[in-house]
């Protein structure tokens, strides 16, 4: 088939691309999996925050806020986002770290409160008081479900008349003067333009293209869920974590999800959960709060994809016109994606980058793939 653009990942920065240029132009999402979402999108945190330590990344956040929060008509039909809060804890002498954190909300025009001890602890009583000098509390940080975003993004691109491919893992691509040949077992697709949204296989989709990589790290993050006695009703508490970052916890339904907040590299495949890790996560949490967690209910594992820089990328090299790298969310794809999405269309048109960015600050040069730093840049 002849597309004007080929997107090959059906993670969820594949989906936004396919959601968004499929308002102007023809598109084929391929994806080798059964499933759209299933490697790191479908194992995802699922918190919306802008408490992002990489600037253009919190710029983007907080650009993709008003689509998480209103959605276009027909997008869905359930809310995509719903309160939930993010509280993170100090110690003693960690005091600087927190404003820090608080300088980085505040940055983007969100809303930051900073607590003491007591204050923290009223927001999530299992906190042992003995670890909580003090807390920045982000109110407007939100629970993003995850597939009722990702099948949005889905059924608007087919209702544009977009094409997804499922269980179609490519194995060749190749270039001439019409553009570019993407080909699986069954089938192949033809367009002038190469979107690569493959999340931790970006740079083996690059050598299949004859382009030189990017730098792609995956890191993989675990975490379990666990179950809380039964006299605690933690619904409306709040996500939190210490300001070192050494584990997280997040109310969910019936029960608590917890993480060792790790980021280990590794190679791309179907990441599973390290007994270590789990272990680490839980005496983490055990040592800061009144939790004694036993045998996880579940564990799990997912691969968050680095550049050089930790900030995203969407973009065209200069000697490599025609690719387009769409890659290195670090974690924050799902909450970036409105605006990564929105940006992809924008920059594939030739179009200025829509102004929830500019506005912010973000630049076409922020997002670019010739960036300095980057492998393959220049």
């Amino acid at each position: 088939m002849r597309v004007d653009v080929i997107i090959v990942g059906g993670g969820i920065a594949g989906a936004s691309a396919a959601y968004f240029l499929s308002r102007h132009g023809s598109v084929a999402l391929i994806e080798r999996e059964e499933q759209a979402g299933y490697h790191s999108s479908g194992r995802s945190a699922a918190q919306f925050t802008v408490g992002i330590t990489a600037p253009t990344m919190r710029r983007m956040a907080q650009a993709s806020r008003s689509f998480l929060e209103t959605p276009p008509a027909g997008f869905c039909t359930h809310p995509i986002m719903t309160p939930r809060g993010c509280l993170t804890v100090a110690a003693a002498g960690q005091e600087d770290r927190l404003a820090r954190l608080e300088e980085r909300i505040l940055s983007v025009g969100a809303r930051a409160e900073r607590l003491d001890g007591p204050s923290a602890l009223a927001l999530f009583p299992a906190l042992r008081p003995e670890k909580v000098q003090a807390g920045v509390n982000e109110p407007d940080a939100m629970d993003i479900d995850v597939d009722v975003l990702l099948q949005g993004y889905l059924r608007g691109a087919r209702a544009n008349g977009g094409t997804i491919f499922l269980k179609a893992g490519v194995d060749t691509i190749r270039r001439d003067t019409s553009g570019w040949t993407v080909a699986w077992p069954g089938g192949e697709a033809q367009a002038p333009l190469l979107v690569n949204a493959a999340g931790a296989w970006a740079d083996e989709i690059a050598r299949l293209a004859g382009i030189a990589p990017i730098g792609i790290v995956p890191k993989r993050r675990t975490a379990f869920t666990f179950a809380h006695r039964p006299d605690i009703d933690a619904r409306t508490w709040p996500h939190v974590s210490n300001v070192d970052y050494r584990w997280y916890v997040k109310p969910e339904p019936g029960c608590l999800t917890g993480s060792l907040a790790d980021a280990t590299p590794v190679e791309p495949g179907d990441a599973y959960a390290d007994d270590l890790d789990v272990a680490q996560a839980i005496d983490n949490i055990e040592q800061d709060t009144s939790f004694r967690i036993g045998r996880p209910l579940s564990q799990w594992a997912g691969l968050r994809s680095f550049v050089a820089d930790a900030e995203p990328v969407a973009g065209v090299r200069p000697q490599e016109p025609g690719f387009f790298w769409l890659v290195g969310q670090g974690g924050c794809g799902i909450l970036t994606s409105p605006a990564m999405g929105d940006a992809t269309a924008a920059l594939l048109a030739g179009r200025a980058l829509p102004a929830a960015m500019t506005e912010l600050g973000v630049t076409a040069g922020d997002l670019s793939p010739a960036r300095s730093g980057l492998q393959g840049a220049g």
